[in-house]
C-alpha cells in the first residue's frame, strides 16, 4: 500500500493521475492532492500526469510515502483550440475564434446543443421563439449572407461536418467538452465552400490514461406556462366583443339568444346574470405544468497505449401544451488505442434515438361561452364547420415522429517522423425517421373534407466523408516555427424520402396503419445525392512568438454546379503580433497579453438543392386519346413546388449550368488585450463581409413556359463590431467571482439583388393582408418590412377623406392609412419601408460566484432594436381597448368582421428585450472522507424567470429569423433540480 501527495508550488493538484507503469491500475488525488494504491510489487515505478504539468516517473522501491512536486509545462498550459484539422495554441491564433467550455455553461434543460451557447460567444445570435419540447432553434453567426442559400453557421463534431447549426439532437450535451466557434475567413475557409457562415466546432470527451471515472448527473425539472395570455376569460365581454365586431360589419349579431346552424347563442343579458352558467377557460384547459427528465452516465480511463470513454443519455421532456412531449436516447462509445510506437487508432461510434408527439393546439381565443364537452362526454362544437376544437387536435389528432441517427468516426494517425503525422479519416453518419399523422373523420378540416386523412411520411439519409491529411511543425532554430496541414477531402451526401397518403377511411379505429384501406391513394417520393471533393492546405509561421502568419486555401469540386462552375477556390491569409513578447512590455506588471490580428479571406456556400443545372421532368396524368375513360402517365419538362404560402402552383425546373457558389469575402481586425495577470481580458473584433453571386429563385418570362429558375445574381453586405470583457474580479481560496460581459453589433445592407426593379418580395403571402409583408431592397437590411405608414386612428369622416382616404376605408374608427407620396390618394403606391427585423446589437452577462463550496451563476441575455411585426396584435384581450364613440382612442381600431386589414406600421412593435435566462445556486459535499466518491454537486436552477420588454403581454418578443410574430408556442418558466455526482 503507497500513500503519498501530490503537488505544485506546494499547492495541492486535486485530481491529479496516478498511474503504476504499464498497466492501467491507477487512482486520482483526493482535494488535498493525497492518493492511496496498491501497487503489486516493490519493482514499481509509479507514473504521476496532470494537466498542464511535465508527467514524473518514480521508482517505488521500499517506499510507503511518495510525494511528488510536479513543474509546470509551459506549452501544455497555454490553452489550445480547435480549428478546422488540427490544433492551436491560442497564443498562434490570428483568427477570430472563441472558445466555450463546457464547464462554463450553466446546467440547464435543453434538447439540444445550440440552446445551450446563448449568451457565449460574441457575435452569435441563438433564437429560441417556440418552447415546444425538441423544437429548432435559429442560429446566426454575424448576420445573414444568403437569400436562399444556407444562412446557418456549419456544425463540425470532431472533425465531421454535420450541417447546418439549429438542432443537434445526435450529440448529448453532457459528452461535450468544448466548442469553438469560428467566425472570420482566416478560420473558417478551411472548410471553403461550407464556412461562409461561420463554423462551430464541437469536441467531445474522450478517455484518459487511469483509474477508471464514472460520472452521473441527473435532473428533474418542472415547466410552467406563462401566467397570463392575450385571452378574454369573461364571457359576457367576449360575447360583447363578437356581436359588436359583426354589427360594425353590417352582420347580424350571435349572441342575442336565438340558434344559429344548430347551435344556441345565449344573449350578452343571460350570460352576464349568470343564467347561462358556462365559462370556460381554455388557456387552463389546453396549457399545463410539465415535468422532465434527463439523466447521464458515462465511464472513462485507460493505461497509457489504451483509452475508453462510454456514455448513456436518457431525456424526456413534457411540452406545456397538451399532448406534446419529447424524447431522446443517446449511446456513445470512443476509444483510442496504440497500435504500434509510432500508429495510433481510434473510433467514435454513436447511437440517437428520438421520439416526438407534436400537437400545439393554440385556440386561448376560443370563445369561453361554449363548453369542451357536452354533458354526454362527447365534445361540444360550436356548429357544423368547428374544425378547430383544441382538445379535438390534442386528443385526437395523431401526429407522432421517431428517428434515429447512427454516426461513426475511425480514424488512423501515423507518425512518420517526429514533426510530421499523417492522419486519415472515415466518418459515416446515417438517419432514418418516420412520421405518422391522422385526422379523424368529421373533426378536423381535413378529416372532414376527405372522410378521413392520413399519411406516413419516411426519411433516410447517409452521408459518408473520407479525409487524408499530413500535419507538419518544426522548430527551426531558437525564433522560428512553422506548422503546415495539406491534405483532400470527399463527401457524399444523398437522402430519400416518400409519403403515402390515405384519404377516406371507413372508420378511424387503425387511423393511418391501413392506409391501403383509403378510398384514395397517393404516393410521392424522392432521391437526391451530390458529391463534395476538396483539396485543403493551411501554413502557420512563427517568428520569436511575437510575429504570426497563416495562410489556407481550400478547392472545392460539387455535384450541384455545371462543367463551367464545378470549381471553387478559397484563399485566406491572417497576420497576427504578439505585443506583449515584445522587450518594451515583456516586464509590464500592467499589460499580460496584448495581441493585434488581422485578415482576409473568402468561404463560399453551395446551399442549393442538387440537380439545378439540369432539365428536370415532372409527371402527370391525362385521359388517353381513345376516350375510353383510362388514364396514362406523360413525362415533361417542367416540375413544380408551391409557393412560401401554400397557395399557388409555382413551375420551375428550367437548367441552368451556370450556377457557381457564393462567395463571402470577409476582412477582420482584432485585438486581444489582458490586463493585472489576466484578471481582466478584453477581446474586440472589427469586421466587412461582402457576399456576391448571391443564389436565388428568379420570376422568368411565361413565354419560358416556366415561372422561376436559379440563378447567381444579387450582393449582401454584413459590417459589425464585437466586444467581450472576462474580469476576475477575486480568486481566494474560500472566494471566486468572476464575470463576463458581450455586446455585438451587425449591420446588414442589401446591395444588389440583381433585378431592374429594385425590388423583390421576400417570404410567403400574409393571408392577414393578402400580400407578403418583408421584401428586398438594395440600401436596406435584408427582409425589412413593407407597407403602408399609419397615423393612428380616423375620428371623423372628414379626417378620413382629407387624408386620402375614402369609402369604409375613411369612417371614424378605422386606421389612418399615410399618403406617403401626397398625391391625395392612399393607395399601393403609398407603400414603403415600415420597419427592420434585424437588432442594432445583441448582448449578454455572465457572473459567476463561490464562497467555500457554494456556488452561484446567473446568465442575461438580450436583443435592442429590432421591430416585430405582430399579427396578433388586435386579438384577445387587445380587442376591449377598441376605438368607440365613447373611447377614441388612437391606438387601436374599431371591431369589424369584415374588415381587410392592410399591411401597415399598425402592426410593428419593438422587440427589444432582457432576458434573466438562468439563475443556478449549487453546493458541492466534501468527499475527502469518502472513499468511493470523487465529488458531488446538487442544484436547483431556474430559467426564464423574467423577461423586459414592452412588448404584447401575454406574449414572449423572442420571434423567428424573419421577426413574424404568429402566436407561437410559448416560452415555459423551468424550474430544477439536479446533481452531478464523480465516483472513485
Amino acid at each position: 500500500m503507497i500513500k503519498g501527495n501530490v503537488t505544485s508550488a506546494q499547492e495541492p493538484l486535486i485530481g491529479a493521475n496516478v498511474l503504476i507503469k504499464g498497466t492501467s491500475i491507477g487512482t486520482l488525488t483526493d482535494f488535498d492532492g493525497n492518493f492511496t494504491l496498491t501497487v503489486p510489487n516493490n519493482e514499481t515505478t509509479l507514473i504521476f500526469s496532470y494537466i498542464g504539468f511535465f508527467t514524473e516517473e518514480v521508482y517505488v522501491g521500499s517506499k510507503s510515502i511518495v510525494n511528488v512536486s510536479l513543474n509546470e509545462d509551459a506549452e501544455q498550459l497555454e490553452e489550445v483550440v480547435v480549428v478546422g484539422y488540427g490544433t492551436m495554441k491560442k497564443s498562434d491564433m490570428t483568427g477570430a475564434v472563441n472558445k466555450v467550455q463546457m464547464d462554463d455553461i450553466p446546467q440547464r434543460p435543453a434538447a439540444n446543443v445550440e440552446q445551450l451557447l446563448q449568451g457565449q460567444a460574441a457575435g452569435l445570435q441563438i433564437t429560441n421563439s417556440s418552447g415546444q419540447p425538441g423544437s429548432d432553434v435559429s442560429v446566426k453567426l454575424r448576420g445573414v449572407s444568403s437569400i436562399q442559400g444556407d444562412s446557418s453557421p456549419l456544425l463540425v463534431v470532431d472533425g465531421f461536418p454535420m450541417g447546418n447549426a439549429g438542432n443537434l439532437k445526435q450529440i448529448n450535451p453532457s459528452d461535450i467538452k468544448s466548442i469553438e466557434v469560428l467566425k472570420d475567413a482566416s478560420a473558417a475557409a478551411i472548410y471553403g465552400s461550407r464556412g461562409a457562415n461561420g463554423v462551430i466546432m464541437i469536441t467531445t470527451k474522450k478517455g484518459t490514461s487511469g483509474q477508471m471515472k464514472i460520472d452521473f448527473s441527473s435532473r428533474v425539472s418542472l415547466s410552467t406556462p406563462p401566467n397570463e395570455f392575450n385571452a378574454i376569460s369573461d364571457p359576457a365581454q367576449y360575447a360583447i366583443i363578437e356581436n359588436e365586431g359583426r354589427v360594425n360589419a353590417g352582420l347580424q349579431p350571435f349572441y342575442v339568444g336565438e340558434t344559429y346552424q344548430g347551435t344556441y347563442y345565449p344573449s350578452v343579458s343571460e350570460i352576464a346574470s349568470g343564467a347561462w352558467g358556462t365559462s370556460t377557460d381554455w388557456p387552463g384547459m389546453i396549457y399545463r405544468n410539465a415535468l422532465a427528465q434527463d439523466h447521464n452516465l458515462s465511464a472513462s480511463g485507460g493505461s497509457e497505449n489504451t483509452k475508453y470513454y462510454f456514455s448513456l443519455g436518457y431525456l424526456n421532456q413534457e411540452g406545456i401544451s397538451l399532448s406534446d412531449d419529447y424524447t431522446r436516447y443517446n449511446i456513445r462509445f470512443s476509444l483510442d488505442q496504440k497500435i504500434f510506437r509510432n500508429l495510433m487508432g481510434g473510433f467514435n461510434v454513436i447511437y440517437n434515438n428520438t421520439k416526438k408527439n407534436s400537437n400545439f393546439v393554440g385556440g386561448i381565443n376560443r370563445s369561453p361561452v361554449f363548453p369542451a364537452y357536452n354533458e354526454n362526454g362527447s365534445y361540444f362544437f360550436i356548429s357544423g364547420q368547428d374544425f378547430y376544437h383544441p382538445l379535438v387536435w390534442a386528443n385526437e389528432v395523431l401526429n407522432h415522429n421517431k428517428g434515429q441517427d447512427f454516426i461513426s468516426n475511425m480514424y488512423l494517425s501515423l507518425k512518420i517522423m517526429e514533426d510530421l503525422e499523417l492522419k486519415t479519416t472515415m466518418n459515416i453518419k446515417s438517419g432514418n425517421g418516420i412520421t405518422d399523422y391522422y385526422e379523424p373523420i368529421g373533426m378536423t378540416w381535413s378529416g372532414a373534407e376527405f372522410n378521413g386523412f392520413g399519411n406516413i411520411s419516411n426519411y433516410n439519409d447517409l452521408d459518408l466523408l473520407s479525409e487524408t491529411y499530413l500535419n507538419y511543425s518544426r522548430r527551426f532554430g531558437e525564433k522560428h516555427r512553422i506548422n503546415a496541414m495539406a491534405g483532400w477531402s470527399a463527401q457524399r451526401y444523398s437522402v430519400r424520402t416518400s409519403v403515402l397518403t390515405g384519404k377516406g377511411f371507413v372508420n378511424d379505429n387503425l387511423e393511418n396503419q391501413d392506409l391501403n384501406s383509403a378510398e384514395n391513394r397517393d404516393i410521392t417520393n424522392s432521391y437526391e445525392s451530390n458529391l463534395l471533393l476538396s483539396g485543403i492546405g493551411r501554413l502557420n509561421y512563427v517568428y520569436d512568438d511575437r510575429f504570426l502568419v497563416t495562410g489556407t486555401i481550400r478547392a472545392d469540386g460539387s455535384s450541384k454546379f455545371g462543367k463551367n462552375e464545378k470549381w471553387g477556390y478559397f484563399p485566406s491569409v491572417a497576420v497576427g503580433w504578439n505585443v506583449q513578447n515584445e522587450a518594451f512590455l515583456e516586464n509590464s506588471d500592467v499589460v499580460s497579453q496584448l495581441k493585434l490580428r488581422a485578415s482576409w479571406g473568402q468561404a463560399g456556400n453551395q446551399g442549393l438543392p442538387a440537380y439545378r443545372i439540369n432539365e428536370r421532368y415532372g409527371t402527370g396524368r391525362y385521359p388517353n386519346p381513345a376516350a375510353d375513360g383510362t388514364f396514362a402517365t406523360g413525362f415533361g419538362p417542367a416540375v413544380y413546388s408551391y409557393s412560401a404560402d401554400g397557395i399557388y402552383k409555382v413551375w420551375e425546373g428550367m437548367a441552368n449550368q451556370d450556377l457557381k457558389w457564393e462567395t463571402t469575402t470577409t476582412s477582420n481586425i482584432g485585438i486581444d488585450l489582458g490586463l493585472f495577470q489576466s484578471k481582466v481580458m478584453i477581446t474586440a473584433e472589427v469586421y466587412h463581409k461582402y457576399t456576391s453571386d448571391l443564389l436565388r429563385r428568379e420570376q422568368i418570362a411565361p413565354s419560358s413556359g416556366y415561372d422561376m429558375m436559379w440563378v447567381n445574381d444579387g450582393e449582401i453586405k454584413n459590417t459589425g463590431v464585437e466586444l467581450s470583457l472576462d474580469l476576475a474580479l477575486i480568486e481566494r481560496t474560500k472566494w471566486d467571482w468572476s464575470v463576463r460581459g458581450m455586446i455585438s453589433r451587425n449591420r446588414n445592407e442589401v446591395i444588389d439583388i440583381g433585378n431592374s426593379d429594385n425590388f423583390v418580395w421576400y417570404g410567403g403571402t400574409v393571408e392577414k393582408f393578402r400580400t407578403p409583408i418583408t421584401v428586398l431592397m438594395p440600401g436596406q437590411p435584408l427582409g425589412v418590412f413593407y407597407g403602408y405608414k399609419t397615423d393612428g386612428i380616423i375620428q371623423t369622416y372628414e379626417e378620413g377623406l382629407e387624408a386620402g382616404l375614402s369609402g369604409s376605408r375613411a369612417r371614424p374608427g378605422e386606421i389612418k392609412y399615410v399618403d406617403v407620396n401626397g398625391d391625395g390618394v392612399v393607395d399601393a403606391n403609398d407603400r414603403t419601408v415600415i420597419g427592420d427585423p434585424n437588432p442594432t446589437f445583441i448582448y449578454s452577462f455572465n457572473s459567476r460566484l463561490r464562497y467555500k463550496n457554494l456556488d452561484f451563476s446567473v446568465l442575461l441575455t438580450g436583443v435592442h432594436g429590432n421591430q416585430v411585426y405582430n399579427n396578433t396584435k388586435f386579438d384577445g384581450a387587445a380587442t376591449l381597448q377598441r376605438w368607440t364613440p365613447d373611447n377614441p382612442t388612437n391606438d387601436y381600431p374599431s371591431l369589424n368582421s369584415s374588415r381587410a386589414y392592410e399591411a401597415s406600421d399598425f402592426w410593428i412593435e419593438d422587440g427589444s428585450f432582457l432576458r434573466v435566462q438562468n439563475i443556478n445556486v449549487g453546493y458541492t459535499i466534501n468527499s475527502e472522507n469518502i472513499k468511493w466518491m470523487d465529488k458531488l454537486r446538487v442544484y436547483t436552477s431556474i430559467d426564464n424567470p423574467i423577461v423586459f420588454s414592452d412588448f404584447q403581454y401575454g406574449f414572449d418578443p423572442e420571434v423567428g429569423g424573419d421577426g413574424i410574430h404568429w402566436g407561437n408556442y410559448p416560452m415555459p418558466t423551468t424550474y430544477s433540480l439536479g446533481l452531478n455526482v464523480s465516483f472513485k
